[in-house]
């Protein structure tokens, strides 16, 4: 063979021999962790003698125990109040019967059985409770499968695709997880943090610091065996106070990580907290939106990332839709495939094998799902048309099989979600060129002014929000602000530019993700005075 043509093979098939390797695990590694081995032996019981007596026999069953260690900490004013840790291990256990085309599954009612389980690993106790499991969720998917089969025969239409998706076995047995966390050191240095309550005046000053570790053991009857560990950590303060009309103020920091060694360091932590305070004293003086404004907005990679979040997350994850219905899933993309939901400059790629992105751990990342699929890059949108879906063993039309998405949090059932979102622009445009574009198209429309929102609280409510002036470019902070006309129509026609930089934005949660955006110039937005009342302001000063 050429060497030149040697040397191509290698650079396609070096990250696919790498994966192949990282997931190589024998068998005979599981019968080392006590775990994995008691979860097989009765696994492994189940599939000889689990068959009622004229009844369906099980064509799939899977257990999962996920071991939880969770810790939180608060505190209020500048002081210590509680913290509280909690292990647990939570068993759930699936039984389906039927085939891979029509099984017990329901679109409404999640499959399985769950409760808690030893945690000192003694084989006995654990069989037992996966045991009494299995047996809650056999007898429910044998009722579930017989009203099922009562309600097909009341549709005129029939399921477009299978109940549930056959997948190679994996095994897979990763480290396990373990929290490494310094507590003393993050209490004492969110208390001395949330101290500027005082000298600024602040009507609430709260920190929060959680971390959890999730161990989660997946073994099935199709020879699925997987060990994987995940961590993550955070630490964050609210404040609060009022303006001198009573109209309620708040911001939020937080700092979120994979490992706790990616956490502020004391020197950054203590200044993104300053920043909030001083921006809750600049909110205070400053003035309320004035009349309702409609026209281009810019939104940051934080406020992006936010939007993304709440109004496209969703949509993209395919859900089975409920039976006798033509759609081919649940949600406002139920016919949206293969049309344009974007514009064409814009890319959506969720890729859960990225581990990083500029040098910052990425929390949504894994290998192996929760369903036991290996975790696949999907491209959801290109050129702003929607050409697939996020996809777990529940298929869809046109789509048989898992891409890798299952997700579950901490005992869940797992349904397909999000892990790494990744917004592309193909035509991105730098940050002051796309401050500029705004200008010119508040000036093209007419308009004295337009606007910026920063940051987003909850619900898309801008926190902080900046009126431009379109001759000047002069910025002034403005409060009391709610948007409209910000929805899934807008994403399609109104994006006219988006910038070269990308925001990481990790979702700390059960289960965590991370959504990297680019800055957004959307042309047709509502700014509107939000309604909410102000409240009486206190009826007497603070305490020195």
């Amino acid at each position: 063979m050429h060497r030149s043509v040697l040397a191509a093979l290698v650079m396609i098939l070096a990250p696919l021999l790498a994966g192949a390797q990282q997931l190589s695990t024998s068998a005979a590694d599981a019968q080392k962790d006590p775990v994995l081995k008691a979860m097989l032996d009765e696994l492994n019981r189940s599939r000889q003698q689990l068959h009622f007596q004229d009844m369906q026999k099980p064509f799939f069953i899977q257990y999962v125990v996920d071991d939880v260690d969770d810790y939180e900490a608060y505190v209020l004013y500048g002081s210590f109040s509680v913290d509280r840790e909690q292990r647990r291990r939570l068993v759930r256990v699936t039984v389906r019967v039927g085939d891979y085309k029509m099984d017990s599954s329901s679109a409404k009612v999640p499959d399985g059985a769950v409760q808690y389980a030893a945690l000192d690993n003694d084989p006995g106790a654990l069989r037992y409770a996966l045991w009494a499991a299995t047996d809650t969720a056999y007898k429910a998917a044998l009722n579930a499968y017989t009203q099922k089969q009562a309600e097909l025969k009341t549709v005129q239409t029939p399921p477009a695709a299978g109940d549930f998706s056959h997948e190679n076995p994996v095994i897979s047995i990763a480290p396990i997880a373990v929290l490494n966390f310094d507590r003393k050191l993050w209490i004492d240095r969110v208390s001395e943090a949330t101290a500027a309550y005082s000298k600024d005046q602040l009507e609430e000053m709260n920190g929060h610091i959680a971390a959890n570790s999730l161990n989660r053991y997946l073994v099935n009857t199709e020879g699925t065996i997987v060990r994987k560990g995940s961590s993550e950590y955070m630490a964050g303060v609210d404040a609060g106070t009022q303006a001198a009309d009573g109209m309620r103020l708040e911001r939020a920091y937080a700092t979120v990580g994979a490992s706790a060694d990616q956490l502020d360091s004391a020197e950054q932590f203590s200044a993104g907290v300053q920043r909030i305070v001083d921006s809750l004293a600049d909110l205070a003086k400053a003035p309320v939106i004035p009349a309702e404004y409609h026209g281009p907005v810019l939104f940051t990679g934080d406020a992006s990332s936010d939007i993304f979040a709440r109004l496209l997350s969703s949509p993209v994850a395919a859900l089975r839709p409920d039976i006798g219905t033509t759609e081919r899933t649940r949600g406002p993309y139920s016919s949206g495939y293969q049309t344009r939901v974007l514009p064409d400059f814009l890319k959506i790629v969720d890729d859960p094998a990225l581990a990083s992105f500029d040098g910052k751990a990425l929390l949504g990342s894994y290998a192996v799902d929760d369903e036991g699929v290996p975790s696949q890059s999907v491209t959801l949108v290109d050129q702003g048309k929607l050409v697939n879906y996020l996809i777990g063993r529940q298929p869809v039309k046109d789509f048989a099989e898992s891409n890798g998405h299952g997700r579950a949090g901490a005992g869940g059932p797992p349904h397909p979600a999000i892990a790494v979102l990744h917004i592309e622009a193909e035509k991105s445009v730098p940050d002051q060129a796309l401050n500029q574009k705004l200008l010119t198209l508040g000036k093209d429309q007419g308009l004295d002014a337009v606007y910026e929102v920063e940051t987003f609280g909850p619900s898309l409510t801008p926190r902080l929000l900046y009126k431009i002036d379109v001759a000047t470019g002069k910025r002034e902070l403005v409060r009391g602000a709610a948007l409209a006309d910000l929805d899934l129509r807008a994403l399609r026609s109104e994006i006219r530019a988006a910038g070269d930089t990308t925001y990481v934005d990790n979702i700390f949660g059960n289960p965590a993700s991370t959504i990297l955006a680019p800055p957004l110039l959307i042309d047709d937005v509502t700014v509107k005075r939000a309604e909410q009342p102000n409240q009486k302001l206190p009826y007497y000063p603070p305490p020195d």
